[in-house]
């Protein structure tokens, strides 16, 4: 953990579910203090992420709870962002592919946090409401759409997420994605094509959103 970071706690006995709630809490600049009971936390960290319910005495802490998140991801997020104090996060955004199947990668202050391949656009749909709502006091909310490709389909995908989030305050703009297949970052073991066309979009168009 850096000096001066934000930390939550984390109570869990599961070694798995914890290395993965301490990796996406390092894709967004938060500490995890991992322990078996709340005894062992500093007072100081008042949120907590816990595996299960039973027997917890949150001792006037915040506890999120696994069960009631439908993703360790937007378990993290929460948790973080109550860490940080929510007027931290200045920018939620996603940057849209729309290949042959939908990658899009989660942006939350300039930090790339997560990438996802969609096959229907209902999934989409459901992450991309439930990331925007989840970060709700963001100053801006973007959802960038790569255009030039099929700049038909990327005009039917954007009424689609205008119409899911109508009243969230999210601003929708198609940008340019000519040469998005190639960059300077190498594309990760397991990423797909456009999972990784959506990282590079994301990055071409992450500096002018500030």
């Amino acid at each position: 953990m850096g000096r001066g970071e934000p930390i939550i706690g984390l109570l869990a006995s599961d070694m798995r579910f914890g290395n993965k709630v301490k990796e996406v809490a390092s894709t967004l600049g938060v500490g995890v203090k991992h322990v078996l009971s709340l005894d062992e936390l500093p007072l100081s960290i008042r949120v907590v992420i816990a595996e299960k319910r039973e027997g917890v005495d949150d001792q006037g802490r915040i506890i999120l709870y696994k069960d009631d998140y439908d993703s360790i991801e937007e378990l993290v997020e929460r948790a973080s962002e109550i860490a940080v104090g929510e007027l931290r996060y200045r920018l939620a955004a996603a940057a849209i592919d729309p290949g042959k199947s939908i990658g899009v990668a989660y942006i939350l202050n300039h930090r790339v946090i997560r990438t996802k391949r969609y096959g229907i656009i209902e999934g989409l749909l459901d992450d991309l409401s439930r990331f925007m709502k989840s970060h709700s006091r963001a100053e801006k909310k973007y959802v960038l759409i790569g255009a030039t490709s099929n700049p038909e389909n990327a005009k039917v995908i954007a009424r689609k997420i205008m119409r899911a989030l109508y009243g969230e305050g999210v601003i929708i703009k198609l940008v340019d994605e000519s040469n998005t297949s190639k960059g300077l970052i190498p594309r990760m073991r397991g990423m797909s094509k456009d999972e990784y066309s959506a990282l590079i979009l994301s990055l071409r168009n992450i500096l002018k959103l500030r």
